[in-house]
């Protein structure tokens, strides 16, 4: 079994928040991964010279040295001219060792007696101590404390925003720029920054925050060591030229990005240039002028990466070969490729150079693509736009999807064939085609097609179904053995987080080797199974093709392509907030219980199921089956593929889109149709709702979204010479009017009358079993086109 051991220094400042958040991270991370072991120590002191050349001290007997110069390897290297790494126990001279562990401690000692002893914890060290140091200035100079850079520094986060309102800049092009490149970023500085007027006359809103907190809650997608140009100020009578002057000099004192703050340094000071009357060409000569040298170096190191043949520019990131010749972007593939062209002080500030070199790959010239399909050990397997399948060698195609399987025709000969097609139809009988089609789309998802057939699926049915081993033959044959993220499965389980969270919008890109978002444990944010409004516009997007950003955290941000084959596997239905989204959702059905007489052979033999969900057949038979119906949804014409999802044939109805406490006010109130809400004010029908089903924790926006998802609208009123808000509508102007006078001729009731107690009438007005008045009426003059929706009747025994 393959161990890992790494680890965090991190500076704590609250005892009490530092334990719940190890306490946190520790149960999240053991839930995804139960043999993972945790640990901490607690040091009172730290020497940081680099991420590997560290010294940790609580006193001068405990202590964790990792100093490239004060270590025992440090000290035996000195003394014999050998690394101990390199040699075995038996060379190792016992002198010299034993030499170089008294050197270390004594080294140890004194620096926890000039630095650390007698004072209390310091977490920023003490510069004041420092000045006394003479008679032990060698060791500390090997320890990287008198060198100021080494001395660890208080740093700030901060984010900044343009308080557009309040500022002098009109020119809203500008404004918009500013706010896009802030958005998203905080920025890390080791001064105390205030507000200010930066140099496009606008006002920059600094603001102090915690960097894990401000990321969780605010979705941050990146953390810089540097404090941006287009946030500076400009002093009075200060040329351009001599702001920008400054402006370069910041950056080369810089260790992040720095093509990025240059490339926004010269669309700032060329945007000031154009505002003052001034020569933007000159502009740009100037920063590049400034830049060459730099520059080129770095752009060096990006033709070695863009011309070594394992690598591949894709949307303008890195993907490299892996040992099984698929293209991936996965971190621990790219950056093993990166550290072998890296230099050792390119190594020592990794992510720095990486983030460089990235940057420069995103150059066009580097652009290129990869072909559709899947590679076995054996075989490139390709799909093209006309719907034909082709074999060719492993080793011609550019591909980034590797299978455990072979693509073999023959393979409808062997019952492994037959036994998938029953247990297919066991699992959605009624549903068997579109459900053979959903898998058909998974080799076409980079393709027009999904964009076409603008879907997503929910597998509901009862628990034991068969929803999971569907799952499990895909991850057979679409993971590999060793792989701990899944290609099928989504990095988590909460379909809120899945499309929101950067962090596993991230690990689901398709470039680093996802092809679908199968749900298998449906998990959202809450108890009542919402899929919120926010994840619900990503899901569209991600259907229609939409463009996304993700990183790790702290990571540079990039350009990700989610799957858009979405699946959501559960035994209850979701509620889907938003209506656009609730329309692209198609439900396929599984009613029964998998048992071991459920799946049949050819013969009406009966197939157990563990021997069947191991039989590495019925695995080649799914493939195989997956890549016909991807040819027969590339050969049907439009209005085919229309009707292959077509909503009359998914088992979704309007009821089961509503919360269980929405459902249950409606049978209870005898409410039979979307006619009876038309005319109410919503806000007077949200608070009889709140106060019969006593949900305090159902908002008014999620009340309003459930009115609408039942067709009606709503609008703002003129009647009876009052104007009234959000009133309940149904698509005609016509019919919402004709049951508003019916309301008030018959029953003096008015919008805001529901569940009303009228004083001088000494009785309740507007109950809600009232407003089912004059259905008939009206259903005969207006039940037709867009209005039958309004009179259709609740069929309660829909909801599943």
């Amino acid at each position: 079994m393959n161990c890992v051991n790494d680890g965090y220094i991190l500076q704590i400042k609250d005892d009490g928040d530092f334990n719940k958040q190890y306490q946190d991270f520790k149960q999240q991370w053991q839930s995804e991964f139960p043999l993972l072991t945790f640990s901490k120590k607690h040091w009172k002191y730290a020497i940081i010279n680099g991420t590997q050349d560290y010294i940790l001290i609580n006193n001068s007997n405990d202590y964790k040295c990792r100093s490239s110069q004060l270590s025992t390897k440090a000290f035996y290297h000195q003394a014999t001219g050998k690394s101990l790494d390199k040699l075995k126990q038996s060379e190792i001279d016992n002198d010299a060792f034993k030499y170089a562990q008294e050197k270390e401690k004594v080294a140890m000692m004194v620096l926890y007696n000039n630095l650390f002893n007698n004072q209390e914890p310091d977490l920023y060290g003490s510069n004041e101590k420092l000045e006394d140091l003479n008679e032990t200035k060698e060791i500390l100079i090997k320890a990287g404390v008198v060198n100021a850079s080494f001395l660890p520094e208080k740093q700030h986060y901060y984010s900044f925003t343009p308080d557009l309102e309040n500022s002098d800049q009109d020119n809203d092009y500008i404004n918009q720029l500013t706010k896009r490149v802030l958005d998203g970023q905080i920025f890390m500085s080791t001064e105390l920054l205030r507000n200010r007027i930066n140099l496009l006359k606008q006002l920059i809103k600094v603001k102090e925050v915690n960097p894990d907190d401000y990321a969780n809650t605010n979705h941050v997608v990146m953390v810089n060591n540097f404090v941006p140009s287009i946030v500076d100020e400009i002093e009075k009578n200060q040329s351009i030229k001599n702001w920008v002057k400054y402006e370069v000099e910041k950056i080369e004192k810089s260790d992040e990005d720095k093509l990025y703050q240059y490339n926004l340094l010269a669309l700032t000071a060329q945007i000031y240039a154009n505002e003052h009357e001034e020569n933007p060409n000159s502009i740009l000569e100037l920063v590049n002028k400034l830049r060459t040298t730099n520059y080129l170096k770095k752009l060096d190191m990006g033709e070695i990466i863009a011309n070594d043949p394992r690598t591949l520019i894709v949307d303008k990131q890195l993907m490299v070969k892996d040992k099984r010749n698929i293209y991936t972007a996965k971190p621990s593939v790219v950056n093993h490729l990166l550290k072998e062209h890296f230099n050792l002080q390119q190594k020592q500030h990794f992510v720095s150079e990486k983030n460089n070199t990235l940057s420069l790959l995103e150059d066009d010239k580097y652009q290129d693509s990869l072909e559709q399909g899947f590679k076995s050990d054996y075989q490139s397997i390709l799909l093209d736009e006309k719907g034909n399948i082709k074999i060719d060698s492993p080793f011609k195609h550019k591909l980034s999807h590797h299978i455990n399987v072979n693509y073999n025709p023959s393979i409808v000969n062997n019952t492994a064939y037959d036994q998938l097609n029953s247990f297919l139809n066991h699992l959605a009988p009624n549903q068997t085609k579109q459900l053979k089609a959903m898998l058909g789309l998974i080799p076409l998802q980079g393709t027009g097609i999904m964009k076409e057939i603008n879907t997503f699926f929910i597998l509901k049915g009862v628990s034991g179904a068969g929803k999971s081993t569907l799952a499990r033959l895909l991850k057979g044959i679409f993971d590999d053995n060793d792989q701990v993220d899944s290609n099928i499965v989504s990095s988590t389980q909460n379909v809120n987080k899945a499309f929101t969270d950067e962090r596993y919008v991230d690990l689901n890109d398709i470039k680093k080797g996802k092809i679908m978002l199968w749900f298998d444990d449906f998990q959202s944010d809450s108890k009542s199974s919402i899929i919120t409004a926010a994840t619900g516009t990503v899901i569209n997007g991600v259907i229609g093709d939409a463009p996304l950003t993700g990183a790790a955290k702290y990571e540079k941000q990039h350009p990700v392509k989610l799957p858009k084959l979405i699946v959501i596997a559960t035994n209850v239905m979701p509620q889907v907030i938003q209506v656009g989204t609730a329309t692209r959702m198609f439900v396929i059905d599984c009613p029964s219980v998998l048992k071991d007489k459920s799946i049949k052979d050819k013969n009406k033999k009966t197939v157990d199921i563990t021997d069947f969900v191991s039989n590495p057949k019925v695995k080649e038979a799914l493939f195989y089956l997956i890549m016909q119906e991807a040819s027969k949804i590339l050969k049907m014409d439009s209005k085919q593929r229309d009707a292959l999802f077509d909503r009359s044939r998914s088992a979704a109805t309007n009821l089961s889109r509503l919360s269980d406490s929405f459902l249950a006010f409606l049978e209870k109130n005898e409410i039979t149709s979307p006619y009876d809400f038309v005319g109410m004010q919503a806000i007077k029908l949200f608070e009889v709702y709140n106060k019969q089903c006593k949900s305090y924790n159902v908002s008014y926006r999620s009340f309003t979204d459930q009115l609408e998802m039942l067709g009606l609208h709503l609008k703002r009123k003129n009647f009876g010479g009052k104007t009234y808000q959000k009133v309940i509508c149904a698509n005609s102007t016509q019919l919402t009017s004709a049951k508003m006078r019916i309301m008030r001729d018959n029953f003096d009731v008015y919008p805001d009358c529901v569940e009303k107690w009228d004083g001088f009438k000494r009785m309740t007005i507007g109950e809600l079993k009232t407003w089912h008045y004059g259905f008939n009426e009206l259903k005969e003059k207006y039940d037709k086109n867009k209005d039958t929706i309004m009179f259709k009747p609740f069929d309660f025994s829909e909801r599943g």
